[in-house]
């Protein structure tokens, strides 16, 4: 019997702590059971876990971004990708879905073949596509295994309970998988396009870091009729067919990932390219169309855009202007589709926020600093290392190194650490960073609302943002009713 989405999500409950596994069964080693080396072995549960990391599915806000990659996602999801699709079948529970998928393909199998979750059920299946006589086949199921499992990750998994909020059943069925490539395959075979959504929200979080913040200025619900997608597509084919002489085809969707929040997805045809590639046994040249992907969050509770489209501030200022003008329904200022500059100059003196320490923090540190001169032939990068003990990077620049600061070399990004002291019996104190580079690129969007809101303040008191201004795209939790802004369509039925 399923479970109803609301009982789902009451299993649940955001937790900054590290996450506990739940599991109940046994580990079942098909590689082990198979005769494989066992450093290269695949542990599987009957119920593996529901979650291999915090998610927050809670009613009010069905999302949680997962900000800039750590170099263990990232070595998690290249692990993934490094898998052949003999690895994957050993990892994958022979079940209803890899059935389908298999025989979806056109393999053959006995009509007494027993579809047992046992390892020698998965060897069976990996004999009889090694055996198979038709190569295409094989290829076919190989080259989707692999496509099928790239949300196979923590990463993955929360981009993929972001689209299926809206499908009780596609909820369910995920929470129930046995691991993240599980879930991965599993979506991929059942919901193709929530598969492909899902990649697109991955890609923005995995990519966000290099993402281009603007402050639109605008505070409403976007248009997501057909005819404002329309219109939108229109308008972006047009830019690139004069640009690059591509894109007279291309696909767009809006998507709420969270309550305010929306992603919009843009995919543009390229130019033409030819592909030498194995078709068979045949060697052939493929001409295809590359796909040009560019992605685009809006906050209606700040105005705040953060986009990420190849080819520089022009592609960026395109695609902003046509999503203000079709889908916002307004005609944005020049001045708000430039890429903000923020002066950084008073991080030369450290940062000297009071406020800061009230707050709690003992330690306030300008751990890294970028510095450019000011005929823009040389730029510095300094780091205070360890032994520094907390200094700022700019108290040891003024002993070691005056010249860059007693000359005024512009600010043109830096990284501040932020410590709480030591907890009770505990050594390491933690940390809060900030990363702020002179185009307007802030890291805020990885914490909650109060501590967003409580940075942007120390950047204010530096002169670095001004009063009111946010380049946080995300939502911040609002106060009483009377705080709340008066959001409207951007359209009338």
């Amino acid at each position: 019997m399923l479970l109803s989405v609301r009982s789902i999500l009451a299993l649940f409950e955001y937790s900054s702590e590290t996450p506990t596994l739940a599991t109940c069964a046994t580990l079942i080693d098909k590689w082990k059971c198979a005769g494989h080396n066992h450093a290269v072995s695949r542990h599987f549960t009957c119920v593996r876990y529901l979650f291999s990391h915090f998610i927050d599915l809670s009613l009010a806000g069905a999302s949680r971004p997962h900000g800039p990659q750590t170099s263990d996602a990232f070595s998690e999801w290249t692990a993934n990708m490094k898998k052949t699709w003999i690895d994957l079948l050993y990892e994958l529970p022979v079940d209803a879905t890899l059935r389908e998928f298999l025989t979806g393909q056109g393999l053959l199998m006995p009509d007494d073949f027993a579809w047992t979750d046992k390892p020698e059920t998965t060897q069976a299946l990996i004999g009889a596509l090694l055996d198979c006589p038709d190569i295409a086949l094989r290829d076919t199921v190989a080259a989707k295994l692999r496509a099928s499992v790239t949300l196979g990750d923590s990463a993955g998994t929360q981009a993929m309970f972001q689209v299926a909020s809206g499908d009780g059943a596609a909820l369910t069925a995920l929470a129930t998988c046995k691991s993240d490539i599980h879930r991965s395959f599993w979506l991929y075979v059942k919901h193709p396009e929530l598969f492909d959504r899902a990649g697109d929200v991955d890609h923005f979080e995995r990519q966000s870091a290099n993402a281009q913040q603007h402050d639109l200025g605008v505070k409403t619900i976007p248009d997501t009729s057909d005819a404002a997608l329309a219109a939108l597509r229109a308008d972006v084919s047009a830019f690139y067919q004069r640009e690059l002489q591509c894109g007279d085809r291309s696909k767009a969707y809006v998507m709420e990932r969270s309550p305010g929040v929306f992603l919009l997805s843009v995919h543009v045809k390229d130019l033409s390219t030819v592909q030498l590639e194995f078709q068979g046994d045949d060697l052939k040249r493929r001409v295809g169309n590359p796909n040009i992907h560019s992605v685009l969050e809006y906050s209606t509770r700040t105005g705040v855009t953060r986009s990420l489209v190849k080819g520089g501030a022009k592609y960026h200022q395109m695609l902003l202007k046509a999503f203000a003008e079709h889908l916002l329904h307004t005609t944005l200022d020049a001045q708000r589709l430039k890429a903000p500059t923020l002066d950084l100059s008073a991080l030369r003196l450290g940062f000297d926020v009071p406020q800061a320490e009230v707050d709690g923090f003992n330690v306030l540190q300008v751990k890294s600093i970028s510095l450019l001169s000011p005929d823009n032939q040389l730029k510095l990068d300094c780091t205070a290392m360890a032994a520094s003990e907390h200094r700022c990077v700019t108290d040891l620049l003024a002993e070691k190194l005056p010249g860059p600061l007693s000359e005024n070399w512009m600010v043109t990004a830096a990284q501040i650490n932020l410590y709480y002291p030591p907890e009770p019996g505990k050594s390491k104190a933690k940390m809060v960073t900030i990363e702020i580079t002179r185009k307007g690129r802030l890291n805020l969007h990885k914490f909650d609302g109060p501590l967003q809101a409580q940075l942007e303040g120390y950047l204010v008191a530096l002169g670095i943002l001004a009063k009111g201004q946010t380049l946080n795209a995300q939502e911040v939790p609002m106060g009483d009713a009377s705080d709340a802004p008066d959001l409207q369509p951007a359209y009338e039925d």
